[in-house]
C-alpha cells in the first residue's frame, strides 16, 4: 500500500479556494452607502421625508426591486442531491481499489470530492444572487434619486 501525498495536499488546496470563493461573496454583500439628500428649494425636513418616503414607493414600483426586503441565501450544501456523499465514497473506493491504493483513503475522499462541489455551486449561486441583487438595487437608486431630484432635492 502507498501513501498518496499529493491527494491529500490537492484536497487541501481545493478546501482553501473553496473558503476563499465564499469568503468573496460575503465581501461583495457589503453593498453601497446612502445618498446624502440636500433641499435645493429650502424644504423642510417633515416635507422632506413625506418626499423620500412618496420616492421610495415610486422607485420600487417602477424597478420591482424593495431595498427594505432582505434577501435570504440557499444554505450552502442545501441542494446536494439524496445520495451524492454516498455515490462519491463508492466512486473514490472503487477508483483507489483499481489503482492500488487505500479504498476506506479513496471513499474519503470522493466523499469530500462531492461536498467540495456542491459547495462550490451554492457558492457561485450566491455570487450570482448577489450580482443580480447589485443590478437591481442599482435601477432602485437611479429610479429613486431622479423622483427626488424632480421633487428640488440635490442627492450626493
Amino acid at each position: 500500500m502507498r501513501k498518496n501525498t499529493s491527494s491529500s495536499i490537492a484536497v487541501h488546496a481545493i478546501l482553501l479556494a473553496l473558503l476563499g470563493a465564499t469568503g468573496l461573496t460575503h465581501a461583495q454583500a457589503a453593498g453601497s452607502a446612502t445618498p446624502m439628500i440636500y433641499p435645493a428649494k429650502g424644504q423642510s425636513a417633515k416635507q422632506q421625508d413625506k418626499d423620500k418616503y412618496a420616492c421610495y414607493g415610486w422607485a420600487r414600483d417602477q424597478t420591482g426591486f424593495d431595498p427594505a426586503q432582505v434577501q435570504q441565501a440557499a444554505a450552502p450544501g442545501a441542494g446536494m442531491p439524496p445520495g451524492g456523499l454516498a455515490r462519491g465514497a463508492a466512486g473514490g473506493a472503487a477508483m483507489a481499489a483499481i489503482t492500488d491504493h487505500d479504498p476506506a483513503r479513496g471513499a474519503a475522499a470522493g466523499m469530500v470530492g462531492v461536498a467540495v462541489r456542491e459547495r462550490v455551486k451554492a457558492a457561485q449561486a450566491a455570487q450570482q444572487q448577489q450580482a443580480a441583487r447589485a443590478q437591481q438595487k442599482a435601477g432602485y437608486d437611479r429610479a429613486f434619486k431622479a423622483c427626488m431630484e424632480g421633487r428640488g432635492y440635490v442627492l450626493r
